[in-house]
């Protein structure tokens, strides 16, 4: 199933109202009639069922992303720049984005992998190593 790039939208239930013009924050010149009165569209609340099933699309779109990614490195096809981005994101949960996380890419070392920075590991091909290491810090991290 191929989309035109635009986003579905669930539908929701539009209603036209009229209502004093004083209610609104701000009124644009003109838009209030002369009789002090203005149109307002109310749009209905997503009901609970449309957010669950945003939600769990939305899971199920990040899953698919982490297979086809983690496909990627057990078959060893991640070019050196994607890798290094990849191990920058996982690193930037517990680093931070930028030159911190940067400067740890190329400079620190990780005593379980015999004292190697990540991007020697990069350089290596020890992408799937390094992408272990780091989830199971992340994961330590969140316990």
């Amino acid at each position: 199933m191929t989309t035109s790039g635009k986003k579905i939208r669930i539908a929701q239930p539009v209603k036209q109202v009229t209502i004093d013009a004083g209610l609104l924050p701000k009124v644009k010149p003109g838009a209030a009639a002369a009789s002090g009165e203005a149109k307002v569209k109310i749009v209905a609340p997503i009901a609970p069922k449309a957010v669950a099933l945003r939600q769990s699309l939305k899971q199920q779109s990040a899953k698919a992303a982490i297979a086809r990614v983690d496909a990627a490195i057990e078959a060893n096809t991640v070019s050196p720049t994607d890798a290094k981005t990849l191990v920058l994101s996982l690193a930037a949960r517990f680093l931070g984005r930028g030159p911190a996380a940067e400067k740890w890419y190329r400079s620190h070392h990780i005593a379980e992998l015999d004292g190697r920075t990540p991007a020697q590991m990069v350089r290596a091909g020890e992408l799937q190593t390094l992408v272990a290491h780091l989830r199971a810090v992340a994961a330590t991290a969140k316990a």
